[in-house]
């Protein structure tokens, strides 16, 4: 009986191996026939990035094989993909995509194109850069160059200075003369912009930019900056005439203070004269408002012979003529001390190097307080007598 079982299992062994050796033999065939041919779509051509924040957009033309029938882009060492239908047509078509949420930084793409049968080309690979808020807060406003309020035509002049090559445009906010909040955008390639600004509004603007010209989103600035308008011309129209004790007329020989602010120089009787009250004197004037004083100028006599120009003089202010009046007169030597303890304050002690004829224009003392009343103390002419004239002053503020 054992010996049966032994037998049976050696025949059972050799058919196995009969067999196996059987199928291997038929199959050798095989290798000698060629596999079927691998099929390749047409690839894509010219791919073009343009980068956008925190996406970008990719695009490419299709030129040869119309089986194409959808294409995906793979990027993140081919962790990440996005795909795209395609329709074609019998000529050249372009095909774009816009692959969003991405991180600000470098990438390289990978793009393939596929038939209806699942066959997908040869790459093509595309680089680019994604922007986002790191650029975004790089940004600056265009530069302003210099600003000019022209007081006659009530506009403003912006200078900008030189727009960087992808900026796309700076928006200007204002208010105009009349009063009406306005807006207008400033082109890279304009270099001066004029607005009827209303004087002490405030006025701001933003730059936009593009980090390239092909780029598919504009990127703005973060903070709006604002103008400072500087040095601008106290208007006249308010001024007048303001009495205290001590005070020239300034209306001697037909002559009248408020020559002086018709807004030029002249000769006789277009100025103010006095009438042999002596020197020291004064006179006060009120501009009508409070301003933030910066700069003072005054015209002479303009005339031949200078006679009475002013050459050395003080150009006093203060903002409420409450409790203000002095009561010595200003050729008393205690004259400067009661001003200041009236509250008055020295805004500047002018000495002119010339015949006190031709305008002559000079800055105020930094730090004074907004004035609205203004007194000059005439010390002394180019011809050291007792009287004194002028034809023209002016003042400019900061608004």
């Amino acid at each position: 009986m054992h010996s049966f079982k032994k037998v049976t299992a050696s025949l059972l062994i050799i058919a196995a191996a009969l067999s196996w050796a059987s199928c291997t033999r038929e199959d050798d065939w095989k290798k000698y026939v060629p596999e079927k041919p691998r099929i390749y779509p047409g690839t894509a051509t010219n791919p073009v990035p343009a980068p956008g924040k925190n996406r970008i957009k990719l695009t490419w033309q299709l030129v040869s094989d119309p089986t194409i029938t959808q294409a995906k882009v793979f990027w993140n060492n081919g962790n990440d993909s996005a795909g795209i239908a395609v329709a074609r047509t019998q000529g050249v078509d372009t095909v774009s995509i816009i692959i969003d949420k991405l991180q600000e930084t470098s990438y390289t793409f990978d793009i393939f194109t596929y038939d209806k049968e699942g066959n997908k080309s040869v790459p093509v690979y595309a680089s680019g850069r994604v922007y986002g808020s790191k650029y975004e807060a790089s940004l600056l406003n265009r530069p302003v160059m210099n600003v000019n309020y022209m007081a006659d035509a009530k506009i403003l002049v912006i200078a900008w200075g030189t727009a960087d090559t992808v900026h796309t445009g700076t928006k200007l906010w204002y208010t105009n003369e009349s009063g009406s909040a306005q807006e207008l955008t400033v082109d890279a390639n304009t270099y001066s912009t004029i607005i009827p600004w209303k004087v002490g509004t405030k006025i701001y603007y933003q730059s936009s930019y593009k980090p390239v010209d092909r780029a598919i989103d504009t990127f703005t600035v973060l903070k709006k900056d604002s103008i400072t308008v500087k040095d601008v011309p106290v208007p006249k129209t308010a001024w007048s005439k303001f009495d205290l004790p001590n005070d020239v007329a300034g209306d001697a020989y037909g002559t009248n203070l408020a020559w002086i602010w018709d807004g030029k120089g002249g000769d006789y009787p277009e100025i103010y004269h006095t009438g042999g009250e002596g020197i020291p004197h004064h006179f006060t004037i009120d501009l009508g408002a409070l301003y933030q004083l910066t700069k003072f100028e005054n015209i002479g006599r303009v005339n031949a012979n200078p006679y009475h120009n002013p050459t050395k003089f003080e150009v006093w202010g203060i903002a409420d003529i409450t409790n203000a009046a002095t009561t010595l007169p200003g050729s008393d030597p205690g004259w400067k001390d009661e001003s200041l303890a009236k509250g008055w304050v020295l805004l500047k002690d002018i000495v002119r190097p010339d015949n006190g004829t031709a305008p002559y224009k000079t800055d105020l003392l930094p730090g004074i307080p907004k004035v609205r009343y203004i007194r000059i103390r005439v010390l002394e002419t180019i011809d050291h007598d007792q009287d004194s004239h002028m034809s023209e002053i002016s003042f400019w503020f900061n608004p």
